[in-house]
């Protein structure tokens, strides 16, 4: 073998074990997020009944910040949930307010930890590799609702179960969406055009399922990143990261009422509501270019 093509063998092995490596470690900062958030789960102490709280004292003791307990089934969300008094803090913190890329799941600031408002924000981070809320994105899917229209939140006080009326995609930025966005994270809608409100969701829903929603239903929605929106050149390279968003919009089960929901009801939905950028992306007229859209502080 002559000396190039030693040198080329040589940094192709280099390269091969560089990315070995790499992947090694990925896989063990996966499962060792995994094993931590296990290990957390075992100081909580199961109710004697589904309505109410588990006994979270356990898990107070060994973070005040904690609020709530999240459960989505058919994923790998059986988490804690933390808040303080901004939406920065726990982006890069873990459970243990250990600096963490993959952060831990936090409610919104404004929002009511205990009575929870009219609209509860749940973020967790999309990490592409089944923690945190990287599974959130099989939502996508209509066959996925399918199989989990429901998912569990444990405040302090008591447990509920949430039943699944919309998933949609949006954005953050302006520049995304002709100068708009649609600020689904406004804890009080409520008092602001609550009708307005799901009506821009109905727009913007993947799909219309059979549950119903009322202005005096608690809101739940859980939201995280998405590539929905990212623009890529010929060869698959990503040419503009963009700041968008999934989010999965849920209502209390209320009182008296069935858990079951019947999913065989649900259908696509054939032209959703998505940013400009989703529209430019795939070469395709925006029929919602000039649509006004919601904003807070349109009271009724």
């Amino acid at each position: 073998m002559g000396t190039g093509k030693k040198v080329i063998l040589a940094v192709c092995i280099i390269v091969f074990l560089v990315s070995l490596s790499f992947l090694a470690k990925d896989l063990l900062d996966i499962s060792g997020n995994k094993n931590e958030y296990e290990s957390i789960s075992e100081l909580v102490e199961e109710p004697s009944d589904e309505t109410s709280a588990p006994d979270f004292s356990e898990v107070i003791a060994k973070n005040s910040d904690f609020v709530g307990w999240l459960k989505v089934p058919n994923t790998s969300i059986n988490h804690p949930v933390v808040q303080t008094d901004d939406n920065d803090y726990y982006l890069n913190r873990n459970f243990d307010k250990e600096v963490d890329r993959r952060g831990a799941i936090y409610m919104d600031y404004r929002n009511n930890p205990v009575d929870l408002d009219a609209n509860t924000i749940i973020y967790g981070h999309n990490c592409y590799d089944t923690t945190m809320f990287s599974q959130l994105t099989e939502y996508e899917d209509i066959e996925f609702y399918k199989k989990t229209p429901v998912f569990e939140y444990s405040t302090t006080e008591r447990t509920y179960k949430f039943k699944i009326y919309a998933v949609f995609i949006t954005n953050a930025k302006e520049s995304e969406d002709n100068g708009y966005v649609f600020y689904y994270n406004t804890p009080d809608i409520d008092t602001n055009n609550f009708e307005g409100f799901i009506e821009e969701v109905n727009k913007r829903r993947l799909y219309v399922t059979d549950v119903d929603i009322n202005e005096n239903d608690k809101i739940m929605i859980l939201s995280t990143c998405v590539r929905a929106l990212d623009l890529y050149d010929r060869l698959g390279r990503t040419t503009y990261r963009a700041d968008a968003r999934i989010a999965i919009l849920a209502r209390a089960v209320r009182d008296g009422e069935s858990e079951t929901v019947n999913t065989e009801k649900a259908y696509v939905n054939e032209n959703p509501k998505y940013p400009q950028l989703w529209y430019d992306k795939h070469g395709l007229d925006n029929p919602y270019k000039n649509d006004k859209g919601w904003s807070p502080g349109e009271a009724e």
